[in-house]
């Protein structure tokens, strides 16, 4: 799995999900996370999805596809808040 975790921010970054989820342990315990590849880098990086705003915008994104791996979205936060909603748009 990747080692680079993906940090978002009021910029827009434009994503494809390369695989289905798994757990990351972190200090809190378990937390689902993806991989997924930075369209405008090539770079590949792991993006935890267990904030709400983010799992409820994926959601709909996956239940159309009938899987995570190939989605690709164009990802930011509403504000600088490190609490802040995720604004998902999907690119498909």
């Amino acid at each position: 799995m990747p080692s680079n975790r993906l940090r978002v921010g009021i910029g827009w970054i434009e994503l494809e999900i390369l695989a289905e989820p798994y757990v990351v342990l972190t200090f809190n315990g378990y937390a689902p996370a993806l991989k997924v590849k930075d369209l405008r880098n090539g770079l590949d990086y792991e993006m935890f999805i267990s904030a709400k705003s983010l799992a409820q915008a994926l959601e709909p994104l996956r239940l159309a596809r009938g899987a995570f791996t190939g989605i690709r979205i164009k990802l930011r936060k509403e504000s600088e808040d490190r609490f802040s909603s995720y604004i998902v748009e999907n690119l498909n």
